[in-house]
């Protein structure tokens, strides 16, 4: 029997999101988020999302979502760019205005609860959260006594995502994903969620990846769809293919603040391009940005 290829467009791998849908993104702080993907689902008009960006929190892949009016509510511990916005500007200005739902977490509440729905536990346990307001503010964090000691314990409902959509460095048509430096919390929400949608900078023959098998870091069988996107994670970086674009991340935290600046934006950088090559050519990826180094 012939083994299912699973590469698709970019416009193919979002096609299946459908309004009111629990997405999960992958990557971390300003690295490997899949920018591409997120850029897609917006361009698709998705409305009344529920995104959950892992920890240690989403970069501009939330931010981009929300200022788009993708979003309804955000499962999230930190928003934000590290030292470029400590709190991203459209995060901000929805929650102060009421126009999204937060459900607050800390990182490891948000682990627990993707451990919970990959072994399929009514709950996982932890002592997270105990002795904060977290288990005032988010109703899927109780306190429980351990039946054994009776010491006071938190658990976390399960997270269970509809899809999770990362970036990776390569794949092959199967689906089997290896990342090129760290996994980070991709391998978690894989395991978690529904159906599993990749972009990566590459898809290389099957040998190349049977060549070096340890190095998959999420097997084929928990991807749905894999997409070849070169520069997908732009401007975030991808491990080992470029650095993070420090002034376009600039750019875009500026624009945010401003809603029609905002709006101009979205034309010219989401809306606008074509396809990644004429995306790639108006941040100038091909006149020496990080996203060609």
């Amino acid at each position: 029997m012939r083994r299912k290829e699973k590469v698709v467009s970019v416009a193919g791998a979002v096609a299946g999101i459908r309004d009111g849908a629990f997405l999960a993104i992958g990557g971390f702080m300003i690295h490997n988020h899949p920018m591409a993907l997120v850029r897609e689902i917006i361009k698709k008009g998705v409305r009344d999302l529920t995104i959950l960006p892992v920890p240690p929190g989403g970069s501009m892949d939330a931010d981009l979502l929300i200022g788009a009016g993708c979003v309804r509510r955000v499962l999230a511990s930190y928003v934000g760019a590290e030292w470029i916005a400590p709190v991203m500007p459209n995060y901000r200005q929805k929650i102060e205005r009421k126009e999204i739902e937060v459900v607050d977490y800390d990182e490891l509440t948000i682990i627990c609860g993707l451990r919970a729905a990959i072994q399929k536990l009514p709950c996982e346990v932890t002592r997270s959260g105990l002795g904060t307001d977290l288990l005032k503010v988010n109703p899927h964090l109780k306190k429980i006594k351990d039946p054994f000691t009776g010491a006071e314990l938190v658990a976390v409902a399960p997270i269970k995502p509809d899809v999770a959509i990362i970036h990776a460095q390569r794949s092959d048509p199967y689906g089997n994903i290896q990342h090129h430096g760290s996994v980070f919390m991709d391998a978690f929400i894989a395991s978690a969620a529904g159906e599993v949608i990749v972009s990566v900078e590459e898809v290389v023959p099957p040998g190349a990846i049977i060549r070096d098998p340890f190095k998959t870091t999420v097997p084929c069988h928990l991807v749905s769809m894999v997409t070849q996107i070169p520069f997908g994670a732009h401007p975030c970086s991808s491990h080992g293919y470029y650095n993070y674009d420090e002034e376009h991340l600039k750019l875009y935290v500026a624009a945010a603040r401003d809603p029609g600046t905002y709006r101009k934006y979205l034309d010219r950088y989401v809306y606008g391009p074509e396809d990644i090559a004429d995306y790639t050519e108006r941040v100038g990826a091909r006149e020496g940005c990080p996203a060609n180094q």
